[in-house]
């Protein structure tokens, strides 16, 4: 059996509750959501098992959830999708195989450009590699004293689940992109992903080189270009003009902990 944690700050899980219940009704539901008493008194009238879990940490948020997991296998979300007729099957089914299973993000847009640009570029990322990046992250909970102890590091409040895919990675765990599994994003807005790209910079733990991260910039910018073309090669010039301002900002105290503060709302 597998259970579904979704993670959420707003109404829209309970559409995601919906999908689930249509498509894979078995499985167990488990909620971590932000202090909103509206939401949770909606979600406790579902009796359904949730904790409430403070803003501004996804690690936080995602350990919270899982704490209340009892199943073997689970499946972790985002308020803001929903499952494809056959995604919840196609995934509990890949990790009877592997460790942990990822998969395969449909990001919508409205039919403008920036929209179009913005759902373009998440793709890229999220399909690039075989990263296991959530939402739409299935893994065996007992992987845990695999990867040293714990599940998410509370210490990475934004990007956790590269943190994550990265400590799997090292510990040379089964993995699996299951394309066939679909789990559909809604579009995002212009000032949302931006704001993402901020943070992601701004948490993220640098590793690398000036080499590596040149070279490495290089190739994605080629890749971006030679898939999406000239528009979409040029947003991304943009968001990762975002991500290394994110990366400054560490280095501004106070006056860049209120600059992400602000992204954080966005």
């Amino acid at each position: 059996m597998i259970s579904v944690l979704i993670r959420t700050q707003d109404e829209r899980v309970f559409n995601c509750i919906h999908s689930i219940k249509n498509t894979f009704p078995t499985s167990k539901i488990v909620i971590s959501t932000v202090p909103d008493k509206t939401l949770t008194t909606q979600i406790s009238a579902l009796k359904i098992k949730f904790c409430v879990v403070p803003r501004k940490n996804g690690s936080t948020t995602t350990n919270k959830g899982l704490e209340l997991i009892k199943t073997i296998k689970v499946l972790i979300t985002d308020s803001d999708t929903v499952f494809d007729k056959n995604c919840i099957k196609l995934l509990d089914n890949a990790l009877d195989k592997y460790d942990v299973v990822k998969s395969h993000i449909v990001f919508r847009n409205d039919g403008t450009l920036k929209s179009i640009l913005v759902a373009n570029l998440r793709t890229y990322f999220n399909s690039k590699s075989s990263k296991m990046y959530t939402p739409g992250l299935g893994f065996k909970m007992s992987i845990k004293h695999k990867i040293g102890g714990y599940y998410f590091d509370d210490k990475v409040t934004w990007s956790e689940d590269s943190e994550f895919s990265n400590r799997v990675e090292k510990n040379l765990l089964k993995t699996y992109v299951e394309k066939r599994a679909k789990l559909f994003h809604p579009s995002v807005s212009l000032s949302h992903d931006l704001a993402s790209a901020f943070l992601t910079g701004a948490k993220k733990l640098d590793t690398k080189t000036i080499l590596q991260i040149i070279t490495n910039r290089i190739k994605t910018y080629r890749e971006i270009l030679e898939v999406f073309g000239t528009k979409t090669l040029l947003y991304g010039l943009v968001w990762y003009l975002f991500f290394d301002f994110g990366k400054l900002s560490k280095y501004f105290g106070k006056i860049g902990l209120g600059i992400q503060d602000y992204f954080w709302k966005l």
